[in-house]
């Protein structure tokens, strides 16, 4: 087919003179060397962020399931415990702890059907219906401390343990070690009841446990522990011999009272004064921010009180261990806000009418997860 003169296509060259250069061709290629680069790099980067969230969502995994992997590959068979105890128990087997966390869990469950039974008996004027069935039936331990000990007349969950969380934590003569993030510190609040005997004894323990652990190493300081022991019915003049007779024992002659009450009643020398709040303590003594060890205090009912300061102080006490007196309106409160700061009842006991000696342990909002006491109100008693 013929093409008339007038229908002739102009046809323009593909590459004009200076695109079929040397410069443009040269140009050319690095243009494609760098879009290569580009998209290996993007291609590499998508590889790693792949990588990063597959191993993400497995340590997740495994973290849920209580296991967490090591850097080798293999699985801490105990991790969930020393997760949930921050860092208290290390030796319990995934497995076990599970199982004290079902048991727990059933304890919290029945006590709420107890507290609905039975807050009738507890009277906003302070008396009871009958107290003893109220004690009987409510507030049973719900957390099983395996090596508990009796120590100056108070029940202390794994007292080796806290000296040997201490040990692994500071400088020894000898050797240093790294202070860790999260170190623990065996700092001991005592007031009321047998303290000075148990300051006296808990120090004892605390030299034969780093005795033990520094048995070949001579020159270890074996008083790990700062023990302090609150009394205001101590005559001064007996304050230095105490001191002397055990290694870390600081004795102050004040009690404690709670926020709401300028004094407890009066002190041995006759003083009203002799009483301070417990975040007042904390303060004077320079323990702002620090971690109580043990906490004990019997105070003769103002424990129904001052456990509100103590909760919401700037100090997080690991052991509490309270003396608690009658049966008040109040006390479903107490226990239920005790359970709800992550404190477990591990021990209790009945050391007279209406009088229980109790000990709790902090655990980890996971230990318990969901299952919590219930309060129910007691009748014609305001909510406060």
């Amino acid at each position: 087919m013929m093409i008339a003169a007038d229908e002739q296509v102009a046809f323009r060259p593909r590459y004009s003179a200076d695109e079929s250069s040397n410069e443009a061709y040269a140009e050319d290629l690095r243009q494609q060397r760098f879009q290569g680069r580009k998209r290996r790099f993007y291609a590499v980067i998508i590889l790693i962020i792949g990588f990063i969230s597959v191993t993400v969502i497995f340590r997740i995994y495994y973290f849920i399931a209580g296991d967490i992997i090591t850097v080798d590959g293999s699985i801490k068979q105990n991790s969930l415990a020393k997760k949930e105890s921050f860092g208290f128990f290390d030796d319990i087997p995934n497995n076990m702890w599970k199982e004290k966390k079902t048991a727990s869990k059933k304890a919290v469950k029945l006590q709420n059907k107890m507290i609905t039974k039975t807050s009738n008996m507890l009277l906003e004027s302070g008396a009871n219906i009958d107290e003893r069935k109220w004690w009987e039936q409510n507030w049973l331990p719900n957390f099983s401390c395996d090596n508990k000990m009796f120590i100056g007349g108070k029940w202390i969950c794994e007292p080796s343990r806290i000296i040997d969380l201490a040990d692994e934590h500071r400088d020894v003569i000898g050797r240093k070690k790294k202070r860790q993030r999260g170190r623990k510190e065996c700092l001991i609040y005592v007031s009321g009841g047998n303290d000075v005997e148990f300051g006296h004894q808990f120090s004892s323990f605390v030299e034969a446990r780093m005795a033990e652990l520094h048995k070949d190493e001579p020159g270890v300081d074996l008083s790990i522990c700062e023990i302090h022991i609150f009394n205001h019915f101590i005559d001064p003049a007996l304050l230095a011999n105490m001191v002397q007779q055990g290694k870390g024992i600081h004795i102050h002659p004040f009690g404690f009272r709670p926020e709401n009450k300028d004094s407890m009643g009066f002190a041995g020398d006759g003083s009203a004064t002799a009483f301070k709040t417990f975040k007042e303590t904390v303060k004077e003594l320079g323990h702002t921010g620090k971690s109580l060890s043990v906490l004990a205090i019997d105070c003769e009912g103002c424990e129904w009180d001052i456990y509100k300061e103590v909760m919401s102080s700037d100090v997080t006490v690991q052991q509490v261990l309270f003396q608690m007196h009658g049966t008040p309106f109040m006390a479903n409160r107490f226990f239920v806000a005790m359970h709800n700061a992550g404190y477990a009842i591990f021990h209790r006991e009945e050391v007279g009418v209406s009088v229980y000696d109790y000990s709790f342990l902090k655990l980890a909002p996971s230990y318990f997860g969901s299952t919590k006491p219930q309060l129910r109100q007691p009748p014609n008693t305001p909510e406060k």
